[in-house]
């Protein structure tokens, strides 16, 4: 993950530094592979490094803290928050299967079968064994357009019977229909960054926060692009202007000349018509029809990332379809999980 340094703050950017930092280490922590627990900077040395206020450090660290990201230790400062997530325990009978799993895996990778595919076929089979138990799942994203492609790229790994609707984030703040299938749903999934929002809307909800990465097809992209580029990273969110930059460099660093702005900057045609290569963050794809032909132009976009789906979701709706079954067999009075 990209370092957070004096060059991280633009204070040129239509954007108050407190939202740009607050975007950066929001971003780090959330897509990054910091480990729970590690140390962060004080406020007073991260405000020096950055040349900004040490209160408004201190604002950002207490939104993060707020967030769940980071918790404050009296006495010692800021660390990295564990995530607990509640998932299914490691308990004898599971434990037990952990060879027999070990040796499916293996064959499947033997004969080219992915993970997920193994995992879908796992489900489908289980579905033949056992009671019915469609899990009622809500995803909710920023936009809509990649939320619908992001179901699909987690899709495998439910049953036929699971239902998946998309809600976004603003419609959940402002319709009290869609704030009801999140409460009246079996799971409620958005981005690990997004998770307080959507929380602090719907605090009763079964939400599990899922990670995203940086997709293969942007990593390629930004592998290829000519040294001597002259590259716009354009963003579409406050939040997330500031990220551009170090996102772009990260995978990119050979590249030295890159200009962010804000897709509604009122230069922003100047700025992509003497640029060589043009990048747009998810939400902006409007900005493609600015660009001139023949030019690099493509989005950054992102991807569920794997170790999250396997290790996380997968068991974790496991979880849900034993309880749901057990709650619907006759006598049963146990209520289903995450209700």
């Amino acid at each position: 993950m990209f370092a957070i340094d004096a060059s991280s703050i633009d204070k040129s950017l239509p954007v108050p530094v407190g939202t740009q930092l607050h975007g950066l280490l929001n971003y780090s922590l959330s897509f990054g592979d910091i480990p729970h627990g590690t140390k962060l900077q004080s406020v007073r040395q991260l405000a020096a490094e950055l040349g900004i206020a040490p209160m408004t450090v201190a604002h950002v660290y207490q939104q993060l803290r707020d967030a769940g990201l980071i918790e404050m230790r009296q006495g010692l400062g800021a660390f990295v928050a564990h995530r607990n997530y509640n998932i299914v325990a490691d308990n004898a009978p599971a434990a037990a299967l952990r060879i027999d799993i070990e040796v499916l895996l293996g064959k499947a990778e033997r004969l080219g079968v992915p993970t997920a595919s193994l995992v879908s076929m796992i489900n489908a089979q289980s579905q033949l064994r056992k009671p019915k138990a469609g899990l009622n799942v809500v995803f909710v994203a920023i936009f809509e357009g990649p939320g619908y492609d992001y179901i699909e790229q987690i899709r495998p790994v439910f049953a036929s019977g699971d239902t998946i609707s998309l809600l976004t984030l603003d419609g959940l703040r402002a319709d009290e229909a869609s704030r009801q299938a999140c409460l009246g749903a079996d799971l409620v999934l958005t981005f690990l960054n997004r998770e307080a929002e959507v929380r602090e809307v719907v605090p009763d909800a079964n939400i599990l926060p899922l990670r995203f990465l940086p997709s293969g097809q942007t990593r390629q992209a930004l592998a290829v692009l000519d040294p001597r580029s002259r590259v716009a990273a354009i963003a579409q969110l406050q939040d997330y202007i500031a990220v551009m930059r170090p996102s772009v460099r990260e995978y990119a660093p050979h590249v030295s000349e890159i200009k962010v702005t804000w897709s509604a900057a009122p230069d922003i045609r100047e700025i992509i018509a003497g640029s060589d290569a043009v990048i747009y963050a998810t939400g902006a794809d409007h900005i493609a029809e600015m660009v001139r032909p023949g030019i690099p132009c493509f989005e950054y976009r992102h991807a569920p990332d794997p170790a999250s789906v396997e290790n996380l979701l997968v068991p974790y709706l496991s979880e849900l379809r034993q309880a749901k079954i057990a709650g619907n067999e006759p006598g049963s009075s146990e209520p289903a999980a995450g209700k």
